[in-house]
């Protein structure tokens, strides 16, 4: 029977069904002849039994197939071959299908094995011939019959299987529905409890623990565990259903709400087997009961304390909450909360205002539309006076789910009191506005111009409505509108002030200058909402500037005259001094008579003393202009001192002066500084001092000031600012202190202004231009101090130098027994070499020529540039293996000689021969093209040196 019900199963999805139920009751015959199956169809038909006739083996198997409720064929067709074929259409048929078989068989006995072959068919009757009618239809019914009933039973193991599945289907969604709900399974009986894993999860219960009442009421909290059992107890004493909401203690989750549902099982007497149900964790549920609670309250609190005028009417149109705002307006109405909201507004406002609000405020109940009312000036019923509020309703859900009305008011009465004041300041604004010289203006948050005052349309001649917007802009100059507009918008979209001139049209067609000043506005909050500004004429000092920037220019142009006057000083007095020192030299190599030594050594004096006051000047006028630069390095301060106290012993001594150099504790090993600037200022303020002391002493005192805080050394810093170094910096200080004829008071603050000496008698006496100490203390304030003068007339002058002094960190004790005045003896340097020495002074080019044939070279000499570049690039071309070269020469100077012999490819190192002695000069001289750079009066060793080094590299 299962076989079948699988069988059944298996082909309730089969395609052929339907078919094969309507050929169930059919005969599939394959009669013995022709006439045969015209006879066996003729006799089926008369007794109302369908039948389909088969002329071959073939079409017999395949109608089985097709469907038939009995299978008739003659024995002298059950060949081998044909049983085979049977056979096999017969496997094909459904598990639960068995199709009877009638073979015919022939008059006579069977043949025993024909027979046994037959009966392998399965479910075969054998009907002998001839045929007795009445039998054969008898057989026929009979086997259609039981062919029916297999069909009627696979029709009930069908629709069984159906309602099994559908039942399993429903039990799985129903499983699934709980495990989805989070619901733990569990029965209880007399003698057994049974909890399914769901509910040891939702427990927290391993799997030691045994299902028990008792270890389920274990698992609840203590204070309701009795309660809890009461209940379940008074439900399984009258057989009632069990539902209930408690705590318990989980072991992993703490405390978890659950709820609990119990169905009682009975039997058919009524009798209740067991309890059957389902527990869930609610906790979430509890939690938002609780949140919807404190909600409520929330609610209730946050209306009923709010100072804001606040009311609300529930579904009903009754007065539900007030706030504490709210109160002093409905302070003549006892009872309020829950009185008709009808009767409220009647006790305060007159009968045909209150029953306009009651209509508003069910209007919006109904429809949920809000409603913001016009501003409300009303007089009361109950206290006779006139207030005004603003008021809007609106439609809310209350705690109950259930709809109401929201009302949110404001006495304006005191705000309408202040508009009224700040109409009348207005009106004031614009009086002072009006009657104020300048042109005031205001805009608004958008930028446009919402006022003006009356001086603006008095003086621009513009209307109103001309001057709001943008329209003031067209007041402006044609050539200024454009950028007037732009510079206002610009600085209005980023909120800042601004500040703008333009030429400003006036009444009459002229234009005068002006200048726009404006400042944004914010209100209380911290909203941008516009600018307010004020324009006022500057013709007259535009006027002004303009004159003061033509005499600027005009001083430019006078200072570049005097800076280029100065330089062409310095070549024109440096050139011919040059020849005078370079010949000097010459002439001493070959004068033996010391009288005539002496007379050459006078003229050598004399060139240096007036190279000095041309370098004076020259560094005066440098440093005004700001050309001077610093070349820092790292010097030993004893050693610079050392060197000071060398240059200045022999005049120090010529007056029998002593010279001493005191420490007041230990100094830097380095410090970074200017060295060449530092010495020079030393060596001036210690000439000084030698020159005017007749008697006595000459002292320098030198002390190092170190603080723990160096934040500010090392910053960088303007050389030629005239600030004073930061306190926090790190000083070496330096006092020149002298016993001489000291310096009058009223004399003292003229003393480091340019071409100032103390008087003219001191011009007179001690010579001098002047200039030193100007000098000395622009080059203090270059590095990063400054120079101070004490003296007493009579008694002697200190002069105090102070420089910043970034040094290597370490000091250490001053040692002045460094010998640096004693020059290395210098081998003389040969060279080998074709030079072409460029000037267009012929005492130069001698001195050069001298100095280089002197040496081993030998010269060709040019007197401009384009005599060099021909030199160089003539044919027959000239040897040539360096190029020292005048700057400053006519027809073509130094500057272009050197770029054109540059652009032809010449490769030649090339020497500048100049008489200015700057670095920016020298940067100008190399930017052309040249190698090297040198200065004169020519120095021969220098020079000599440099050719060498320039040739071997």
């Amino acid at each position: 029977m299962e076989s079948l019900r699988k069988a059944v199963i298996a082909d309730e999805m089969a395609d052929s069904v339907a078919e094969q139920d309507s050929n169930n009751q059919r005969v599939v015959a394959y009669a013995p002849t022709p006439q045969d199956a015209k006879l066996c169809a003729r006799i089926l038909k008369e007794n109302e039994v369908a039948v389909c006739c088969c002329e071959t083996i073939d079409s017999f198997a395949k109608t089985i197939l097709e469907g038939a409720g009995i299978a008739l064929i003659a024995q002298e067709h059950l060949t081998d071959a044909a049983i085979a074929q049977l056979k096999v259409s017969l496997d094909q048929q459904p598990k639960w299908s068995e199709v009877p078989i009638l073979v015919l068989l022939q008059a006579g006995d069977p043949d025993s094995k024909l027979l046994k072959r037959i009966l392998s068919l399965e479910h075969v009757t054998l009907i002998n011939r001839p045929l007795r009618i009445a039998v054969f239809i008898n057989t026929v019914r009979a086997k259609l019959r039981d062919r029916m009933r297999q069909f009627e039973v696979r029709d009930l193991l069908l629709e069984k299987d159906r309602v099994q599945t559908n039942l399993r289907r429903e039990a799985r969604r129903l499983d699934m529905a709980i495990q989805a709900g989070g619901m733990a399974a569990w029965e209880w009986s007399k003698t057994h409890v049974y909890w399914s894993n769901a509910f040891r999860q939702l427990h927290g219960f391993g799997k030691d623990v045994q299902p028990s009442e008792s270890a389920m009421f274990a698992s609840i909290v203590e204070s309701e565990r009795e309660q809890i059992a009461q209940q379940w107890t008074a439900a399984i004493e009258q057989n009632l259903p069990f539902r209930s909401e408690f705590r318990i203690s989980h072991p992993k989750h703490g405390e978890r709400w659950l709820v609990a549902v119990g169905e009682p099982v009975k039997s058919k007497s009524g009798k209740t087997l067991r309890y059957t149900g389902l527990q869930w964790d609610i906790t979430k549920r509890k939690a938002a009961e609780m949140e919807l609670r404190q909600s409520h309250e929330t609610f209730q609190r946050l209306i009923t304390e709010n100072p804001q005028g606040l009311y609300v009417v529930d579904a009903d149109l009754c007065v539900r909450y007030v706030s504490a705002g709210a109160r002093s307006v409905f302070i003549n109405v006892d009872p309020l909360i829950g009185r008709p909201f009808a009767e409220v507004m009647n006790v305060i406002w007159p009968k045909a205002f209150a029953d306009e609000v009651v209509k508003l405020f069910r209007h919006t109940l109904d429809t949920g539309e809000p409603y913001a009312a016009p501003p409300l000036v009303e007089q009361r019923v109950d206290t006779n006076e006139t207030e005004a509020y603003d008021w809007s309703i609106e439609r809310i859900v209350l705690p109950d789910n259930r709809h109401g009305v929201v009302c949110h008011f404001y006495n304006n009465t005191q705000r309408q009191q202040s508009v009224d004041l700040l109409r009348e300041s207005e009106r004031y604004f614009r009086e002072i506005a009006d009657a104020s010289p300048a042109m005031l203006w205001v805009t608004d948050e958008n930028h446009m111009c919402t006022f003006l005052s009356k001086s603006w349309y008095d003086t621009t001649g513009q209307t109103r409505v001309e001057g709001m917007g943008l329209g003031w802009t067209n007041a402006t100059h044609p050539e200024d509108h454009e950028r007037a507009g732009e510079e206002f918008l610009t600085a209005a979209k980023a909120h800042k002030p601004f500040f703008s001139e333009f030429r400003l049209r006036r009444a009459d067609g002229s234009y005068r200058w002006a200048v726009d000043v404006g400042r944004p506005r914010f209100d209380s909050e911290g909203a941008f909402v516009g600018y307010t500004g004020y324009v006022i004429d500057v013709d007259d000092r535009k006027a002004f500037e303009q004159s003061l920037k033509q005499a600027k220019v005009v001083a430019e142009n006078a200072n570049r005259s005097r800076g280029e006057f100065l330089a062409n000083m310095s070549h024109e007095i440096r050139t011919p001094m040059a020849a005078i020192l370079g010949h000097a030299d010459i002439l001493k190599d070959h004068l033996k008579d010391p009288d005539n030594i002496q007379v050459v050594e006078t003229i050598r004096r004399n060139g240096n003393f007036l190279l000095n006051i041309i370098n004076d000047i020259l560094d005066l006028s440098k440093i005004d202009s700001g050309k001077m630069q610093l070349e820092t390095e790292r010097v030993r301060p004893d050693g610079l001192l050392a060197e000071v106290r060398s240059l200045m012993d022999v005049r120090a001594s010529e007056k029998h002066l002593p010279l001493k150099i005191e420490f007041d504790g230990p100094i830097p090993d380095l410090i970074e500084t200017d060295a060449v600037r530092l010495r020079q200022i030393l060596l001036n303020l210690v000439g000084n001092a030698i020159k005017f002391t007749d008697s006595g002493e000459v002292k320098i005192l030198v002390r190092y000031e170190g603080l723990d805080d160096s934040a500010g050394v090392g910053k960088p810093q303007d050389p030629f600012s005239s600030k004073r170094p930061s306190a926090s910096t790190c000083r070496l200080i330096f006092q020149v202190v002298d016993t001489g004829i000291g310096i009058k008071p009223e004399d003292q603050m003229s003393l480091f202004e340019p071409f100032v000496q103390a008087d003219s008698t001191s011009t007179r006496s001690f010579g001098g231009t002047g200039l030193g100490l100007a000098i000395c203390r622009r080059l203090a304030h270059a590095l990063g101090g400054d120079v101070a003068v004490e003296s007493t007339y009579g008694r002697g002058s200190k002069f105090t130098l102070t420089i910043e002094a970034v040094s290597s960190g370490r000091l250490v004790v001053p040692n002045l027994l460094i010998d640096v005045s004693a020059e290395k003896v210098k081998e003389e340097i040969q060279i080998s070499a074709n030079v072409l020495v460029v000037d267009d002074r012929r005492d130069i080019r001698y001195l050069a020529q001298h100095f280089i044939e002197k040496a081993g070279g030998n010269v060709t000499t040019a007197t401009n540039g384009q005599e060099a570049i021909d030199t160089v690039f003539g044919h027959p071309k000239s040897e040539i293996d360096l190029i020292v070269m005048d700057m400053q020469m006519p027809v073509m100077d130094g500057y272009e000689a050197a770029a054109e012999l540059r652009r032809r490819g010449c490769e030649l190192p090339i020497i500048a021969l100049t008489a200015n002695a700057m670095k920016s000069d020298r940067d100008e001289c190399l930017a052309a093209g040249c190698t090297d750079y040198t200065t004169k009066p020519l120095d021969s060793q220098k020079l000599i040196a440099m050719i060498d080094r320039l040739l071997k590299s």
